[in-house]
């Protein structure tokens, strides 16, 4: 796909030149600054557990991640389209644009990596070599299990008082509020804030 082809941020900027075509061409990808993905120029649709989309132009087909952009309540708007290397492939303004299988296959992946359980209590923390263990009760009273690779850059402030986790799966976790955790748990979380 030429560069015509992909809205960019700065509409009235000249195209510079590269030596490839196609949305998922690396030094395409970095002469300019955003590129929206929009129905003209690209489709996605469900690959059995990951997401694929397809370059309209060109056919290229790879899988893809998307990632939402603060803030997070909004699932429709400002959406970041990755390569599995976590490269920006591009931006999607409002996934609301999209036909029907597009759209549905865009949402299924939202509601896949961005379904967030939330953490009421943390009843252990076992830490090796920076990586770490939690074992946590959730909303609803079900204790469940995980682990932080990386866990300090694995933990995300939102505010003050609320955290967002993701694991090493990609399974997203919320403590909507540190301040409500009991003080055992408070004192586990507070090594790694």
């Amino acid at each position: 796909m030429s560069l015509e082809g992909i809205q960019t941020d700065n509409a009235n900027a000249a195209a510079p030149e590269y030596g490839g075509s196609g949305l998922f061409d690396r030094e395409a990808l970095m002469a300019t600054r955003v590129r929206y993905l929009t129905p003209e120029n690209s489709a996605f649709s469900d690959g059995g557990g990951c997401l694929m989309l397809r370059d309209r132009e060109t056919g290229e087909e790879k899988r893809v991640i998307l990632h939402l952009l603060f803030p997070y309540n909004t699932k429709t708007e400002l959406v970041s389209v990755l390569s599995p290397d976590k490269e920006e492939v591009g931006m999607i303004r409002d996934i609301g644009v999209f036909p029907e299988e597009s759209l549905a296959a865009i949402e299924k992946e939202i509601g896949r990596r961005h379904f967030v359980r939330r953490i009421t209590q943390i009843l252990k923390i076992k830490d090796k070599n920076g990586i770490t263990a939690w074992r946590v009760v959730l909303e609803g009273g079900e204790e469940a299990e995980f682990v932080l690779k990386d866990t300090y850059g694995s933990i995300f402030k939102a505010s003050d008082t609320r955290l967002l986790i993701t694991d090493v799966d990609g399974n997203r976790f919320e403590i909507e509020d540190v301040e409500k955790l009991n003080k055992a748990g408070k004192r586990k979380i507070e090594l790694y804030l």
